[in-house]
């Protein structure tokens, strides 16, 4: 799904991903032995319910499940009373970018996160850890890069992404995955139809040439189609599965019954069709008492934005209706949240998802094991989403019965991963500070010399600013890249004045990460907040080789992730103007402004004049 914020885009976290805030490391805590016994507890075992037992853990396995389990001598001992114990649960489909969110899911129960899209670099990196030993953060099951076409969706956030132009290149573009770690293929049907933009995406016959690729290797695919009839045509070409449920607003009652004879399974991610059809946060997530205090500014900030574009009107009642022929037919259905897209945060909106699952159909019982059993089973998570013996102690305990109400997942009492404690209350206490933090930075006076809003106009022949601490180039070298790009003031700016900003340089074509540009830090110091409320939008000149360019605003509310807006720049001198609501910025806490190339390799230049705040 399209990201606004490489938030996607997370984007994530594609640009400036390297600069952090600081996070707590939540666990392990307590009994470091990791033997527990939870006593007098209702199981919710990934598949049925058991309304009173013990479960035993020892060397981060269950070994004993039922009402005459023994305890082993020197067991923490866990009251379960009017308490249920779950399985860890499973987003099936996220995107993550760096380990903060794999900590953060681990503080909502949330214990394997199914990346549909990352870097081949981060992909192998959490490989390598995960199989050194215990880690207080969620498991990792990804698609690593996405199949795409040239210029396709995936393409645009910065990360190196090897596209496809014919069938015959599928083979040796799905080994290519396998050899970096990717646990399953994903394939981009999408060409932005539904929501009014035109995206060049695969053929019909690459799709069908890449899922027979990967069958032949063993390897599932899921596709993301935006439209009813990619959707059926990716469950005839032998899909194992769909990212989405289809963004159009069209109806076909035999679709379930498709799916169900292909044996495919569909993630619906309601959570972001809702934020598509401009519904923030639609089952009160960051209201919630039981979560809301582990939320941080930047989660808050995302589960209040919907996305930047719109899909047809009636397309979540469609997809609603869509799913309840999914169950009836019974199509396996798995939770997934499309984090981190405007509208989710990590783990926690896997619990407003469970809830929109149920109220589209689905029994309470049905949308735990969507969340447990099924994706533990479809993406061959040995050992996770059950209670039972030998599995992983991978366990969310909340009081009361989600069984019977969905929402009591977010009562949360306790988390272990692989039968260790995980510390939430390191997380909660920086959390708290954190949002006092963007508090205190709201009533922050504006930087002195703001005045009219000028930043620079360049007409001294300096790279410099009127405010702040200046400006600087900012490459991918921040991340092992090897992008360049250089500052310099050049003769004849926009509206006839003498001079302009040029930005030259180039896109490596290494790297997953990739960007150059001029970075304007608007603190007294780099890359300090500064507050720019007064103000509600960037606006520049900008003239160009022709290319498309990007403005990058990193705020500490945002996560240090930066929100990212897309630009032409032709011969012609032309005004760009980027309001802040538009990429969900409220102004108070700007870290720095970048202006430059992010993603297309080779070299480009680019000119800007008068840049300034309005």
């Amino acid at each position: 799904m399209k990201k606004t914020a490489i938030a996607v885009l997370g984007a994530a976290v594609l640009i400036g991903a390297s600069v952090r805030a600081s996070e707590p490391v939540p666990g392990p805590a307590g009994n470091e032995a990791g033997s527990t016994a939870f006593i007098n507890v209702r199981i919710f075992d990934g598949e049925k319910v058991i309304p009173a037992a013990t479960v035993v853990v020892e060397g981060g396995r269950i070994t004993a499940v039922g009402t005459e389990a023994a305890v082993p001598a020197g067991a923490e001992i866990v009251d379960g009373a009017g308490r249920t114990l779950l399985p860890g649960l499973i987003d099936s489909h996220v995107h993550v970018w760096d380990e903060s969110g794999l900590r953060e899911a681990a503080v909502f129960g949330v214990t394997v996160l199914v990346d549909m899209f990352t870097s081949a670099e981060f992909v192998s990196a959490q490989k390598k850890a995960q199989a050194a030993g215990f880690r207080p953060m969620a498991h990792l099951v990804s698609s690593g890069i996405l199949a795409t076409a040239p210029g396709g969706h995936g393409t645009e956030y910065g990360v190196k992404v090897p596209a496809l132009t014919a069938p015959g290149e599928a083979q040796a573009w799905v080994d290519a995955r396998l050899a970096e770690g990717s646990d399953f293929i994903k394939i981009i049907r999408d060409d932005g139809s539904t929501y009014g933009r035109a995206i060049p995406a695969i053929t019909r016959e690459t799709e069908a040439a890449l899922i027979a690729a990967a069958r032949a290797r063993g390897r599932r695919t899921v596709v993301h189609a935006a439209t009813l009839r990619q959707c059926r045509e990716a469950l005839e070409d032998g899909a194992d599965g769909l990212a989405h449920l289809h963004f159009d607003d069209a109806f076909d009652p035999d679709f379930g019954r498709l799916a169900a004879s292909r044996k495919a399974f569909i993630i619906p991610t309601l959570t972001v069709l809702a934020a598509m059809n401009g519904s923030p946060d639609p089952a009160g997530v960051a209201s919630d008492a039981g979560l809301s205090p582990y939320l941080r500014p930047e989660d808050l900030q995302m589960l209040g934005q919907t996305m930047p574009f719109r899909s047809a009107p009636g397309a979540y009642a469609a997809a609603e209706r869509t799913l309840r022929e999914l169950r009836t037919a019974g199509v396996p259905i798995l939770a997934g949240t499309d984090t981190s897209n405007p509208g989710t945060a990590f783990g926690a909106a896997l619990h407003g998802e469970l809830a929109l699952l149920v109220k589209a159909g689905l029994t309470p019982l049905e949308a735990l094991r969507s969340a447990t059993s099924i994706p533990a089973a479809l993406f061959d998570l040995g050992g996770r989403g059950r209670i039972a013996p030998g599995s992983r102690a991978d366990l969310l305990l909340v009081e009361g019965d989600p069984t019977v109400e969905i929402k009591a997942t977010r009562a949360i009492v306790g988390v272990w991963k692989d039968g260790l404690r995980i510390d939430r209350e390191s997380w909660r206490s920086a959390a708290a500070e954190a949002r006092r933090a963007r508090e205190n930075q709201k009533n922050a006076p504006a930087p002195e010399g703001l005045g009219d809003g000028l930043i620079s106009d360049f007409e001294d022949g300096a790279v410099s600013a009127r405010f702040g601490s200046g400006w600087t180039a900012s490459t991918d070298s921040l991340m092992g890249g090897k992008s360049r790009a250089e500052l310099s003031t050049v003769d004849g700016g926009a509206e006839g004045s003498a001079r302009a900003l040029k930005i030259e340089g180039e896109i490596s074509e290494t790297g997953s990460i990739r960007w150059a540009s001029a970075l304007f830090s608007p603190g007294r110091a780099p890359f300090t907040p500064a507050n720019l409320s007064s103000k509600k939008a960037l606006s520049f000149w900008a003239r160009g080789e022709g290319k498309t360019f990007a403005v990058m605003i990193y705020a500490q509310s945002s996560g240090f992730i930066p929100k990212i807006a897309f630009f032409p720049a032709g011969p012609e001198w032309k005004e760009v103007v980027l309001p802040f609501e538009k990429i969900g910025l409220e102004g108070f806490d700007i870290l720095g402004i970048a202006i430059g190339a992010t993603t297309a390799p080779g070299p480009f230049w680019l000119e800007i004049d008068d840049v300034r705040l309005k």
